[in-house]
């Protein structure tokens, strides 16, 4: 009796499996695929519209953010100061002063009560150099080689300066991979 009790349950239990089977579907791994991948690009689509969203004065916030956290990183000596100002951060050094310029439009929808933003564009200016970066990224790696060059911050260590140059390195030679080192 105890048999046919087991038996009975496995038999519910495909039963109840093969019905969920049925009631999805078996789908492909390539129709898999294109689900997850249409969940990707509706998370990157909502990630774009997101940060549209972002005001200039928080755009500014994060930017200061990075520089001082730059500063901090390189232990950068005390004579180095950030100051903020209406959409500009200006970074005071020994040698001279860098300007970091916001430039984004804000209009208000004054039916709807909101702002739209604009695309943020980053203006890099001191020392006689002038700059427009469309990221913060492109901006932050502009800043920290002409801090470098300044050569008022300590030179990285030899294994962080390699991967700085790979990482700079052209998409090509980054396709290519890394060239053999000979050792004499």
């Amino acid at each position: 009796m105890l048999g046919w009790v087991i038996g009975g349950a496995i038999m519910l239990g495909a039963l109840v499996f093969c019905f969920r089977i049925m009631r999805r579907g078996i789908s492909t791994l390539d129709d898999d695929r294109r689900k997850f991948l249409t969940k990707i690009q509706d998370g990157e689509h909502k990630l774009k519209e997101e940060q549209k969203q972002v005001p200039a004065l928080e755009h500014l916030a994060l930017m200061r953010a990075a520089v001082e956290d730059l500063l901090r990183l390189e232990d950068a000596p005390s004579s180095y100061r950030v100051e903020s100002a209406v959409r500009t951060i200006l970074l005071h050094t020994p040698k001279g002063t860098w300007r970091l310029e916001l430039a984004m439009r804000e209009a208000s929808l004054k039916t709807r009560k909101r702002v739209l933003h604009g695309r943020p564009r980053w203006f890099l200016s001191g020392m006689g150099e002038q700059e427009e970066h469309a990221d913060v990224a492109s901006l932050m790696a502009s800043l920290h080689a002409h801090l470098r060059a300044e050569e008022a911050l300590p030179h990285e260590p030899p294994h962080l300066a390699r991967r700085v140059e790979a990482m700079q390195a052209t998409p090509a030679a980054r396709a290519a991979g890394p060239r053999p080192q000979r050792h004499a």
